[in-house]
């Protein structure tokens, strides 16, 4: 009777402490079995609306743009303000100054696994770069994002600092 107490606490414990894993094949962690599934849903919907860039600094920490005058950097010359917004059907827009047009650079979405901010091109026509020696459009590494902050590293390792319009 021992034996067969024992058999069944010990099954019981194995079954109830086992983790089932994420099975949902469209979470970016399917088949991971130490997390619960992972969406990106309420990321994006945070980072969904207009954004102004605030400042850009290098990987050394030099400041390369900043919207503010108590500040001289090297690219306020070529950069007087960029604007930058994520619409809700997953497009978005580039306006700057120096464009009397928004630039459409594509669609984005959010890699939650990876924490990356993604831009994908998919037609002719689309910019992945509007100055390419200061803003590579390519997937940026999400430092923070918040409802009114996201802050972002670049391809190139500069860093970007963006505020809520």
């Amino acid at each position: 009777m021992k034996k067969i107490i024992l058999i069944c606490v010990l099954f019981s414990i194995c079954c109830i402490s086992c983790n089932k894993g994420c099975t949902d094949e469209t979470a970016c962690n399917y088949g991971n079995e130490d997390e619960a599934c992972r969406y990106s849903n309420s990321e994006e919907a945070t980072l969904t609306g207009a954004w102004n860039l605030v400042d850009i600094h290098d990987s050394y920490g030099i400041c390369m743009f900043s919207n503010s005058i108590n500040f001289d950097c090297a690219y306020d010359d070529v950069l007087e303000w960029v604007n930058i917004g994520f619409n809700g059907d997953k497009t978005c827009e580039v306006y700057t100054a120096n464009a009397s047009n928004p630039t459409p650079i594509g669609q984005w979405s959010i890699n939650i696994c990876e924490n990356k901010l993604i831009f994908i091109n998919p037609n002719q026509g689309y910019n992945p770069y509007i100055y390419p020696e200061i803003l590579p459009f390519g997937p940026q590494q999400i430092i923070e994002l918040s409802w009114n902050v996201f802050i972002c590293e670049d391809l190139a390792g500069n860093i970007l600092r963006w505020e809520r319009i």
